[in-house]
């Protein structure tokens, strides 16, 4: 008789993925919500092509090499024509176009990087509640998204949405809440450092234990894709402020410093340079 633990497969059973124990001087890029096709493609293209080559680990003679990962934390596919939501707007670009689309621009970051990471967020989670809602009979026949991005022939490893990566101990996922205060919302929830998306606005709250002095902070990043969206899509500007921004980090003795960049005026503030977007 099946036990409780292999009654079903699928997404809800992979778990989340813990990395430690990586070498110092090990760095981070944590990019979010790009919503392909809606990307902000200067942006992306300054992170990716002028940031990255730039922010990548030195080598430190008689000491281990140190990685370089990529997070691509959730909504990085829009999925827009699985949305609920009502556009009020017939796009001119399918599913199919979205998965291609995403699919080039992993193939085109990959290689900067030694380890590469896919968070799933609530978008790409549309691709499996369509499925599931429909006739759950077919579902088994129905190729998951993870291979219909080529995620593991590109070398990207991924957990579902609602799962993290703990790296470090600093957590790092696409995020579920939306409230006006959302950092502070994911701290109470994970009661770690970490990291999420979702929200579009940059945000960090910190937490102070005073029974032993240790700190803890959450940040949410800003969003990769286009500012004016909301002028196209009259619904979307009910949601707006939204702001772009990133993260990235280093490794210490062990633990990880982060940096919550965010874009403002055509320019951003990162590894203690200032980038202009082009």
């Amino acid at each position: 008789m099946a036990t409780r633990w292999n009654l079903f497969e699928g997404a809800e059973e992979r778990p989340s993925i813990v990395i430690d124990n990586v070498p110092d001087g090990t760095r981070i890029v944590v990019v979010s919500d790009s919503q392909v096709p809606f990307e902000d493609r200067k942006f992306l293209r300054t992170i990716f092509e002028d940031f990255v080559p730039w922010f990548t680990p030195a080598k430190v003679r008689g000491k281990r090499t140190p990685e370089y990962h990529l997070f691509l934390n959730g909504d990085t596919l829009d999925a827009f024509t699985l949305s609920k939501y009502l556009a009020r707007v017939n796009p001119r670009f399918t599913l199919g176009d979205e998965v291609e689309l995403v699919r080039r621009y992993l193939e085109a970051w990959g290689p900067a990087f030694t380890h590469r990471h896919f968070v799933f967020g609530n978008h790409e989670d549309r691709w499996d509640r369509e499925i599931y809602a429909g006739n759950r009979q077919f579902a088994r026949f129905t190729k998951p998204l993870h291979e219909a991005l080529e995620l593991d022939s590109l070398g990207y490893d991924w957990v579902p949405y609602l799962r993290h990566y703990d790296f470090e101990g600093f957590i790092i996922t696409h995020g579920d809440i939306f409230p006006k205060h959302v950092a502070a919302g994911m701290m109470a929830n994970y009661q770690s450092s970490g990291t999420s998306g979702h929200v579009n606005r940059p945000q960090s709250f910190t937490w102070a234990d005073a029974a032993n002095g240790a700190a803890a902070t959450w940040h949410t990043t800003g969003m990769t894709c286009r500012l004016d969206i909301g002028d196209i899509i009259a619904d979307w500007r009910r949601i707006q402020p939204w702001a772009q921004g990133f993260l990235v980090g280093e490794v210490k003795d062990g633990i990880l410093y982060v940096e919550n960049v965010i874009a403002h005026h055509g320019r951003f503030l990162a590894g203690g340079r200032v980038w202009d977007i082009k």
